[in-house]
């Protein structure tokens, strides 16, 4: 069964994964999105949210897509800063005024970590690359954490509730954003903010290790 690599565009809003599809927390400011989530429809939210930023800023994500049963296993999403308010609740916010966004991460847990990450990360750098952006920056969360000594204080309060929401928001993890050459401009315990001036100074994935990662997600 072959993933196809699948840009975000107006013909394929519908083939987002299913948590981006409805998850408005970079999207819309912290109480708009607490609105929403109690009484109105955060589907219908995103789906508007998408369609407006096509309309005004081109692609803002990739997909990856099981070409028979036309399952995606994972989207990237990126876009302007001012777009993502709900960035602003992070403790490293808020992002630098020449940078984009790269959002948010979401992917099934049977195919995280076996490299689909970077694929998504390539792509949508490439992609900003190309709209010729000077940078772009993410927030992290780190994932050795667990093992500080103030651990739970850390997970009290606006921290703690974004750590336990990283996979609803699509929150990536520090070590992949390093991998895919970003480095820590503001600094954290829990959760940095990263950038990556663009275009990279680093070689991105070729071809062929795309369609070998691809492969790979295809048996599993």
């Amino acid at each position: 069964m072959y993933t196809s690599l699948v840009p975000l565009s107006q013909d394929t809003l519908g083939q987002i994964h299913a948590q981006a599809a409805r998850s408005i927390f970079w999207e819309l400011d912290a109480d708009t999105a607490t609105t929403v989530l109690s009484t109105g429809d955060p589907a219908f939210e995103k789906e508007a949210w998408l369609a407006r930023i096509l309309m005004d800023y081109g692609c803002c994500g990739f997909s990856l897509v099981r070409t028979e049963t036309r399952h995606t296993i994972a989207t990237i999403l990126y876009c302007s800063r001012t777009d993502a308010p709900g960035a602003n609740q992070l403790p490293t916010a808020p992002v630098s005024d020449d940078a984009e966004l790269l959002t948010s991460l979401y992917i099934d847990p049977g195919f995280a970590g076996i490299g689909l990450e970077s694929v998504l990360l390539d792509a949508a750098i490439m992609e900003l690359t190309d709209k010729d952006a000077s940078a772009v920056e993410a927030f992290g969360w780190r994932s050795d954490f667990f093992a500080r000594t103030d651990v739970d204080s850390l997970l009290c309060g606006p921290v703690g509730d974004l750590l336990r929401s990283a996979p609803e928001i699509g929150l990536m993890s520090v070590p992949v954003l390093e991998a895919a050459g970003f480095r820590v401009v503001a600094d954290h315990p829990v959760l940095p903010r990263l950038r990556l001036d663009l275009p990279p100074q680093h070689d991105l994935l070729s071809a062929a290790d795309v369609e070998e990662l691809l492969t790979r997600a295809s048996v599993c």
